[in-house]
């Protein structure tokens, strides 16, 4: 009887071997999968959003790596979904609708303009009856605040049938060791008349609605030989609705 005990016993922790392995490898892969998902997708939007403050205390931009731009503001585009900002200058008041079909660069100027970017920096180019230019200061705080969003750039977004007219809104860019046509978010301009040569180089991402006569003063001002004002024209910007 008890030789017998002692056979069964054997079988019967093999028979428990061969089950529990099955066990242990189906529920642990569904996890691991999760858990790699997830943990993806947290690390795109944490690492594009880490708050930063200058050496004197200034809060600066969030830290945005150029292969998360997309992601990013597309997320932030859904959350803030504003398409009107306002100019403020010495000079008086200039109004501007974003365009929703151009969906990032909406998003990424409603983000500048909401984390202060745009305040403080000035036009710094100016031409009768052609364009009124700014955002992109050398100075120590613009500069720092482009620095620590990492000096994102956005693709080119061309619009079929939008061209640069009479208060057309379009991005900036480097002409010269740019094979990708980077536009550059932090620089801006306003043309003030019909500039063909401009379509299909600019993004066109949206429109004056009030006050372009401010931008034709403005374009009036004096100016150098590199087209930069002889006055500093500070400007402010808000977001409206």
């Amino acid at each position: 009887m008890k030789s017998r005990f002692l056979i069964f016993l054997p079988l019967l922790a093999l028979l428990s071997c061969k089950d529990t392995p099955q066990i242990q490898n189906n529920e642990p892969e569904e996890k691991a999968d999760t858990v790699v998902r997830k943990t993806r997708e947290q690390r795109i939007l944490e690492k594009t959003y880490k708050r930063q403050l200058s050496a004197d205390g200034d809060t600066l931009l969030a830290y945005i790596p150029q292969d998360s731009v997309v992601p990013f503001f597309t997320r932030y585009g859904k959350e803030n979904p504003e398409t009107k900002v306002r100019l403020i200058t010495s000079y008086g008041n200039i109004e501007m609708e974003l365009f929703e079909e151009t969906p990032l660069y909406r998003a990424s100027f409603i983000y500048l303009t909401k984390n202060g970017y745009f305040n403080g920096t000035f036009i710094h180019r100016v031409v009768e009856d052609f364009v009124v230019q700014g955002g992109n200061s050398d100075e120590k705080l613009p500069s720092l605040k482009r620095a620590s969003a990492g000096n994102y750039k956005l693709a080119p977004h061309f619009i079929p049938g939008i061209v640069h007219g009479r208060g057309s809104l379009s991005s900036a860019k480097q002409w010269e060791n740019n094979p990708e046509d980077w536009h550059n978010p932090f620089d801006f301009f306003i043309t003030l008349s019909r500039s063909p040569h401009l379509d299909g180089e600019h993004t066109v991402f949206g429109k004056v609605i009030k006050g372009i006569h401010i931008a034709d003063e403005i374009a009036r001002v004096p100016r150098d030989e590199s087209d930069w004002p002889k006055e500093d024209i500070f400007i402010d910007m808000e977001v409206i609705e």
